[in-house]
């Protein structure tokens, strides 16, 4: 904040009177709430002195807090452009991003800061997991029961349980068996869900091939993830974290109608969480309730335009109801969010050829076998283009992809 206090100083003092009646103006309407009025004050200031970094930096603060995120991302960036010190406008962008999808562009943003719990979600959106569970432990030292971070550091050990088991399973499948075979502590008394992960997963940063390390590690990540979202239920039952973290342990077990209730009432108490319309159009998907779905699919790449799952997501279900030029707008930014993903790519070139879009079809099956020639997405990307060849009247190249996916499919050679 001191940095903030010498830039405003310093930014009324570089200003004509006119310009400071407005930038008054501007801070007091922000102040008692009046975001509109704070804007139109804040866009005269800029307008007159338009060199000026907090004027950009506070016009763009107020249309963050009013919500207009497509408004506030040029003034915050011009802000940042003019004075790179501006620390705090540094996190607003940070948290703008992050709130958007784009995490890898917030992270060094948010760095600025130090900001653990937005360091720690950052993170884990970009899947630095080691560096997630570092920042939301310090983070839960100061607010044990907090949901947010309670469900973040939950997800954030669970994915590092799964990829250090995954790890234990390539080195000793013997040891990775035994693993899924450790006792249930759900019942047991609850202790701090953070205890002994951090030590453990720095252990394991030096010694990354240690079978006994990614037994431990596995087996205690799991666990603090469970404890993590059990304290959430028994801490804060009736928030909106609570109601998710019911509707995924629905989901998981097959509860459909169940998980479809509880996220319901998870955005009904908090509208724009990020992932849960996701999560929610994943369910209503399985429950074949398709133009649901969509819908929720569609509200979260409103809410994340940066979002590659939300695309996707979205592009996959306009193809499943034949929607094939939709699908194809929709995973075509998919794809740009997030280029050389084998599974948009296979998805983008079904609805391609579908769309009768040959060229654009045979471009992403090809560019998705340079990627990955070996597993089920290649097979599949073979056979895609067997049928557009045949399609086209090339025979031969048709059998010799079709030779190909036979070599690739489960049984075959």
């Amino acid at each position: 904040m001191t940095s903030t206090f010498f830039a405003c100083c310093f930014f009324l003092q570089s200003l004509t009177p006119e310009v400071i009646e407005h930038a008054q103006a501007g801070a007091a309407a922000a102040q008692q709430g009046h975001l509109d009025v704070a804007i139109r004050e804040y866009r005269k200031v800029t307008d007159l002195q338009p060199n000026s970094a907090v004027g950009h930096a506070r016009l763009g603060d107020a249309y963050f807090q009013n919500g207009e995120y497509a408004a506030a991302m040029p003034e915050l960036e011009y802000a940042l452009r003019l004075n790179p010190e501006l620390n705090d406008t540094h996190q607003t962008l940070g948290v703008l991003l992050l709130i958007q999808g784009n995490a890898e562009a917030a992270l060094p943003h948010l760095e600025k800061m130090r900001t653990p719990e937005l360091m720690g979600l950052a993170y884990l959106e970009t899947g630095r997991l080691g560096g997630a569970i570092a920042a939301l432990h310090a983070a839960l030292d100061k607010q044990p029961n907090d949901p947010n971070l309670l469900y973040y550091f939950g997800r954030a050990t669970d994915l590092a349980s799964k990829q250090s088991f995954d790890q234990l399973a390539k080195l000793n499948p013997d040891m990775a068996r035994r693993s899924t075979a450790a006792p249930d502590h759900r019942n047991q008394p609850q202790q701090d869900p953070s205890q002994g992960i951090v030590s453990l997963q720095n252990a394991l940063a030096e010694h990354p091939h240690d079978e006994g390390l990614l037994f431990a590690f596995s087996w205690a990540a799991a666990r603090a993830s469970e404890q993590a979202f059990d304290r959430i239920l028994q801490s804060n039952a009736g928030s909106a974290r609570a109601h998710q973290v019911l509707a995924e342990r629905y989901f998981e077990g097959g509860r459909l109608p169940e998980a479809e209730r509880e996220y319901a009432e998870s955005l009904r108490l908090k509208p724009y969480t990020s992932g849960v319309h996701l999560a929610l159009g994943n369910v209503l998907a399985a429950e074949d309730k398709w133009s649901a779905a969509i819908a929720q699919y569609r509200m979260e790449t409103q809410l994340r335009p940066f979002s590659a799952d939300a695309f996707y997501s979205l592009g996959s279900g306009l193809l499943q109801q034949g929607q094939a030029r939709g699908a194809m707008e929709e995973l075509d930014q998919a794809d740009r969010l997030r280029p050389d993903a084998p599974q948009i790519l296979l998805a983008l070139g079904k609805a391609a050829f579908a769309a009768q879009d040959g060229a654009r079809a045979e471009a992403a099956w090809l560019k998705l076998l340079g990627i990955d020639q070996k597993s089920s997405l290649a097979a599949s990307a073979h056979l895609g283009l067997s049928a557009l060849y045949r399609r086209a009247g090339s025979a031969q190249a048709a059998d010799r992809e079709m030779a190909a996916y036979e070599q690739l499919r489960p049984g075959g050679q």
